[in-house]
């Protein structure tokens, strides 16, 4: 059984969501109490700009969602293979030579 399948799993998931989301909002003010980042950006502030914004989607994303972030979405038949011998092979773990 895979964590997301779990009980407490969509829980643990939204928390860890808000904490993200939470952490995000640190972040955030810190980078927006910088006096003037044009007169000298240095690394840090990119290194924080990255934090925020990996923080706010993978947050809103995990809080949002849940344990349905797993879910298994069906493909149209437009992006599948329709081609029966490279079907099978594939099925067996064979790889294609091509």
């Amino acid at each position: 059984m895979a964590f997301h399948e779990r009980k407490y799993a969509d829980l643990a998931l939204r928390l860890a969501g808000m904490l993200l989301l939470g952490l995000a909002v640190l972040v955030g003010r810190h980078l927006f109490d910088v006096p003037d980042v044009a007169a000298k950006v240095r690394p840090w502030a990119y290194l924080l700009g990255l934090v925020f914004m990996t923080s706010v989607s993978s947050g809103s994303a995990l809080a949002v969602l849940g344990h349905h972030l797993f879910d298994q979405v069906e493909l149209p038949s437009r992006w599948t293979i329709h081609d029966p011998e490279r079907k099978s092979s594939e099925k067996l773990g064979q790889r294609d030579s091509r």
